[in-house]
């Protein structure tokens, strides 16, 4: 009797943690299945980079000479640096000077239309586009002023905007709204037909000009030629721009910014804004800029001149930062998809949903009536004991 007593005493004893287990998923050993490989191949995820110089890396060290050696493209640029962090296999087209049309058909210095370089195992594309389509950057090359109060060299205008906004109407917004715009969308779409099981990052331009909130109290004119050029050479790393044009090609950035960034969104792609995080490290910024300013080359006599390779282009320090922009949203487009949830299974074909709740409820119940089992059988035998 004492021992059947300390038995279902021993019994009882367990029931809350049997309970407990059970009502907390703790699984028992199941018996082994075959690993799952998470080896991944000798090479990453197939990684295409498109653009332009702002993807090339335009002005850096380190030339590729693809894909032709006219692109001007760097080892140093964007993709190259997010390839090498994230282990992609990259094939990189981008090339200075290129413009929507030559992503879609055009053959640029020869190099076949960059979307070639798409296909079905085409993971992941990146693509800085656009600004090329609008005219911006040769716009801005030749409005080198003398002063920050103008003229500017190449027109004699007092600004840039003057010959510009004419009779209320911007054509850089114009072209940006009409030319760019359409550009972006056949680009896009173009992107989309050729690689259509890839995540498309867009990365958008950083800024060559500063708003007015980082726009220094003195203004941001530094000189391409002075007094003393004659004798002592051209200054270098210059931003010859006037006050007025300062404000307003940075107006016109935000305009190229807000285009990109709605066609983007109707491609169902993702943007990457670089905007606003670089207005602090534009090329007004004479320590911590990400640009680099205006050098003019001339040559014996002064009888030719021209720019310096790369102005107004992403120096080294704009080129990692964006490398680590653009690398965080490849790294989160190639995420695993997170596991369905534990706690459910998905609908059958008849729309049957099996909760995982109602099996540990039941499995509780299971537990309590074994133990209340072998309690009363012991009761039962206990009695039979006494007789």
């Amino acid at each position: 009797m004492p021992k059947t007593k300390r038995r279902i005493r021993r019994i009882l004893r367990l029931a809350p943690v049997l309970a407990l287990l059970v009502g907390c998923g703790v699984a028992l050993p199941l018996p082994a299945t075959a690993a799952t490989s998470t080896a991944s191949p000798a090479d990453g995820p197939e990684y295409v980079a498109l653009g332009d110089s702002y993807a090339a890396g335009y002005g850096l060290a380190q030339p590729t000479g693809r894909p032709v050696a006219a692109c001007g493209q760097s080892a140093l640029d964007y993709p190259h640096l997010v390839a090498s962090s994230l282990g992609l296999d990259l094939t990189d087209v981008s090339c200075a000077g290129a413009t929507t049309a030559d992503i879609v058909s055009m053959r640029q210095h020869g190099a076949a239309p960059q979307a070639d370089a798409l296909g079905s195992q085409t993971k992941v594309v990146t693509v800085s586009i656009g600004g090329n389509d609008a005219g911006l950057f040769s716009t801005a090359s030749k409005c080198i002023a003398v002063s920050a109060d103008g003229p500017v060299i190449s027109s004699g205008a007092s600004s840039c905007r003057s010959a510009l906004v004419t009779d209320g109407v911007d054509s850089l917004a114009a072209a940006i709204d009409g030319h760019v715009t359409s550009g972006l969308r056949s680009a896009f779409a173009t992107i989309a037909s050729r690689a259509p099981q890839a995540k498309v990052i867009v990365v958008g331009y950083p800024a060559i000009f500063p708003d007015a909130a980082h726009t220094p109290p003195a203004g941001c004119f530094r000189p391409v030629v002075s007094a003393s050029t004659l004798t002592d050479g051209l200054p270098t790393n210059g931003f010859p721009f006037t006050a007025t044009d300062v404000k307003y090609l940075s107006g016109v950035q935000d305009h190229l910014d807000d285009a990109l960034r709605s066609a983007t969104k109707a491609a169902g792609f993702t943007y990457v804004s670089t905007l606003a995080a670089t207005r602090a490290h534009s090329g007004c910024a004479t320590s911590g800029s990400y640009m680099q300013g205006i050098t003019l080359i001339a040559s014996a006599g002064f009888s030719d001149i021209s720019l310096q390779r790369g102005a107004l282009h992403p120096n080294a320090a704009g080129a990692r930062f964006l490398a680590a922009q653009t690398g965080a949203a490849v790294e989160a487009a190639l995420a695993p998809t997170p596991s369905p949830s534990p706690t459910s299974s998905p609908a059958g074909s008849d729309g049957f949903t099996i909760d995982l709740g109602w099996i540990v409820f039941g499995g509780i119940l299971v537990v309590f009536a074994v133990i209340v089992l072998l309690a009363w059988r012991g009761i039962t035998r206990a009695r039979a004991d006494r007789r």
